[in-house]
């Protein structure tokens, strides 16, 4: 160890570094209370300007409502007068092809009667035939 050792360099005092200057004209120091307000004063401008534009929206949209709406009920009043049409003829479907009703149905729709039943006739009241029919009768009834 005992080898030469380098000499140590000599330290040379190191420069402090130098701060900037700013210059007055490059960065004008400004208010940080006016830019606040400035900031608050954009951001009332933009939210007002948008309920306006929501407002006017909406008072364009109400007559368009207000139609779907008158159409919805026209609509739905219709429906249900096809509902009561449907059930009608739901039902005369059902009786149309009842085994129950298939004589009835015949009878309704030609001239054909079942054997077992009696046809009626009604004629207009005649006064003077009814008399006639009814004299023999009542001369029947008085004569014992």
């Amino acid at each position: 160890m005992n080898a030469i050792q380098p000499s140590r360099p000599t330290l040379q005092p190191v420069e402090p570094r130098r701060r900037v200057a700013r210059r007055a004209g490059k960065y004008p120091r400004q208010n940080p209370h006016l830019m606040m307000a400035t900031e608050t004063t954009v951001k009332l401008v933009v939210n007002v300007v948008l309920s306006v534009v929501a407002v006017s929206a909406l008072v364009q949209l109400l007559p368009h409502n207000r139609a779907g709406q008158e159409k919805l009920q026209q609509v739905q009043t219709e429906v249900q007068s096809a509902q009561g049409r449907v059930n009608q003829l739901r039902a005369d479907f059902s009786r149309s092809f009842g085994p129950q009703q298939v004589k009835t149905i015949m009878q309704e729709q030609s001239y054909r009667m079942d054997p077992t039943q009696l046809r009626i006739v009604w004629l207009e009241n005649r006064p003077n035939e009814a008399q006639e029919l009814a004299e023999p009768l009542l001369q029947d009834l008085d004569t014992p």
